[in-house]
């Protein structure tokens, strides 16, 4: 509302369209309705993908929410390792930097005003070399790369979130891509502890922050992650750090109707259920609720 009310005096909106904090947060509509708003009052609209680009798709975020921003920003994944930040996007904005159209070592010159723009890694031989290997080596897979490490990274996640709904530890595992963070349901004064003890089962991961699944790690590497991870969960539970809060499995009988009149059925998912008498239409059954 702030965007919409106050778009006429915006000279741009910068936004993290998948914040690292809080990966399982991806709101399109949102976007979408930013991208609507800044088209119409010639807002330019920033894309921070400095954790979603590349490593999502190659095309970022922009791609997988069908979101076309201004301007974008880029990092880490495309230096190949190497310190590297990549600042991308339309004509009109990027000629302020280098001048528009024109070739170096004639006798061309820039056709646009050129804004002063300058940093340590500015055009670094060495980082713009590894970002061209980079971004060859990512063209060539064709986006094979970052589904592959997208279907590792949610069966892992899912596994142990699963692992901690079955023993009622309140945590959970959330993922974007191959970016998976550890989650929180509700606050417990040691529950920091998790983190060493995964290290002090060789898993390091930087209390509370994101982490990401690439090309390196093995089966081998995974399965430790979730050993490391429902071990140390599970002497947390023992040492009473954290809540142990097993959810109580609810067994169908066929053998016992709830109430009188009840019938046997299924419900939309395929279960059976019992099902009674709908006082609201005549003839009708409604799924029996305990």
């Amino acid at each position: 509302e702030f965007i919409r009310a106050n778009a006429d005096d915006l000279a741009a909106v910068l936004v993290e369209p998948v914040q690292s904090r809080r990966p399982d947060f991806q709101p399109r509509e949102f976007l979408r309705e930013v991208r609507a708003i800044t088209e119409k009052t010639d807002t330019c609209l920033i894309f921070d993908e400095v954790i979603t680009g590349f490593r999502s798709h190659l095309g970022g975020a922009q791609a997988l929410f069908g979101i076309r921003a201004d301007l974008a920003t880029y990092g880490k994944v495309i230096g190949g390792g190497l310190p590297v930040g990549v600042i991308a996007g339309k004509r009109a904005y990027m000629d302020a930097l280098d001048g528009g159209a024109w070739q170096y070592g004639d006798d061309s010159v820039p056709t646009v005003g050129v804004t002063y723009f300058a940093g340590t890694f500015v055009r670094h031989p060495l980082a713009l070399a590894a970002a061209k290997a980079a971004l060859e080596h990512l063209k060539a897979d064709n986006n094979k790369l970052q589904a592959q490490l997208h279907l590792h990274t949610a069966a892992m996640a899912d596994e142990l979130s699963a692992f901690c709904r079955e023993v009622g530890a309140p945590v959970e595992i959330r993922y974007f891509s191959s970016l998976w963070r550890v989650s929180w349901l509700e606050d417990h004064p040691l529950q920091d502890l998790l983190f060493p003890m995964m290290r002090s089962r060789g898993v390091h991961i930087l209390d509370n922050f994101p982490c990401f699944m690439t090309t390196a790690h093995s089966q081998q590497d995974i399965a430790t992650i979730k050993s490391a991870f429902k071990e140390s969960i599970a002497e947390m539970q023992e040492a009473e750090f954290l809540p142990r809060r097993a959810v109580a499995k609810h067994v169908f009988d066929s053998s016992h109707p709830p109430t009188a009149n009840a019938r046997l059925g299924r419900d939309i998912d395929g279960q059976p259920a019992w099902f009674v008498p709908d006082p609201k239409a005549q003839g009708k059954f409604t799924k029996y609720q305990a």
